[in-house]
């Protein structure tokens, strides 16, 4: 006992902040705090399998300053961040395709919680610095490195400081969740009374998801690809946290820049970038790679206030299971991400899979009908 007090005293004297010396180098939010995270002594546990050079530990605690109280980040690597036949494809020049397998040993992607607090979640990157999101007691923060290392300034602030920006909204058919928009996931309990969706919700399931970035993105990032990959890793870091709490794991399979130019016809009308880059799930993609739902993250502004749009019930569809998203704050807006963004929504209840990467869908009840709901009229229409 005495050994763990002395701990929190040390925490306590290492907390360092500054009365807002570098508000000139941040204008991301109206208010926040200038702090200087405090590596903590963690037990430093390597997975199987794990290298002992690797860079990043499996396990490890980060004490910093949130809304003026110590707070400590408990963070654990996501070890199946990447399926194991993970692969990556560019293009030349000239269209060639690039594809390569490279073996991502180690990576900079976590997840956790804050020590001392059951019900909260974090999702925290380290590659330089900390960045991320995380929630306790009831309230959404952001950190945000002003250096490149963990031990250089940051900036720790609440999600409702931002600056405020045009309302964005997820574009779905039919949403049950409309009423209670904040939070679908909790929804989903809400609606789930029959002891089978129960313990579906209890049991383990997997996503294999495939991510694009648009020529647009590549562009926006200075076309470097290594930028683009260290946003796309964090994006699916991040919902993995949300979708941990239906027991959901989400494992990139894929990740493709369009680095030559667009493989399919992309507008500012949601609707229709929809429509062109699920043929072209169907036309190309799924003939070179498996995956259960495939996302499109464009650098192009979508008209109105739509940043992502999906198909409703669409992830165990192979012809429907995808959807398109603004490179929009992701880390920034947990909020309007509405977790239908990777295609799950109300197929939340539905998907199940006999193992981690591979086997059949399994299905409650009856798998949606493959249609055309672009000749129905029930594709593209939004809920805001």
């Amino acid at each position: 006992m005495q050994s763990k007090n002395a701990q929190l005293i040390f925490i306590h004297r290492t907390f360092k902040t500054s009365n807002w010396s570098s508000r000139e180098k941040f204008s991301g939010a109206e208010q926040y705090e200038i702090v200087y995270p405090q590596k903590l002594h963690a037990v430093h546990r390597r997975a199987a399998g794990t290298s002992s050079e690797s860079k990043y530990d499996d396990i490890v605690k980060y004490g910093i300053k949130a809304n003026g109280e110590e707070v400590v980040l408990q963070l654990q690597k996501n070890r199946d961040l990447l399926a194991g036949d993970y692969s990556e494809t560019l293009y030349s020049a000239d269209g060639r395709q690039i594809t390569t397998t490279p073996r991502i040993k180690d990576h900079c992607y976590y997840g956790g919680h804050v020590e001392g607090d059951a019900e909260s979640v974090a999702s925290i990157s380290t590659c330089t610095g900390l960045s991320g999101y995380f929630e306790t007691r009831g309230q959404k923060f952001l950190i945000e490195p002003l250096g490149a290392s963990d031990r250089d300034e940051h900036v720790v602030y609440k999600y409702e400081a931002l600056k405020q920006e045009p309302i964005k909204t997820c574009g779905l058919v039919n949403n049950s969740w409309e009423q209670d928009s904040s939070d679908p996931i909790k929804a989903i309990f809400r609606s789930s009374n029959s002891p089978e969706m129960k313990a579906y919700l209890k049991s383990k399931k997997y996503v294999e998801l495939y991510v694009v970035a648009d020529n647009a993105l590549y562009k926006k990032y200075d076309e470097d690809t290594k930028n683009v990959r260290q946003r796309i890793f964090g994006i699916v870091n991040y919902i993995n946290t949300v979708y941990k709490a239906i027991n959901t794991h989400v494992a990139l399979v894929g990740l493709e820049v369009w680095t030559d130019g667009d493989k399919c016809p992309l507008t500012r009308n949601a609707g229709f970038t929809l429509e062109a880059f699920s043929k072209w799930r169907r036309s190309d993609l799924l003939k070179r790679k498996r995956n259960d739902n495939a996302q499109l993250i464009t650098g192009l502004d979508f008209e109105g206030t739509t940043i992502g749009l999906a198909f409703m019930k669409s992830i165990c569809s192979d012809a429907f299971s995808a959807a398109v998203l603004l490179n929009f704050h992701f880390k920034s807006k947990p909020a309007n991400m509405n977790w239908d963004l990777i295609g799950m929504c109300e197929a939340a209840g539905l998907y199940s899979q006999t193992s981690p990467w591979g086997g059949k869908s399994q299905v409650w009840g009856q798998e949606p009908e493959v249609g055309d709901p672009w000749a129905s009229g029930q594709a593209g229409k939004n809920t805001t």
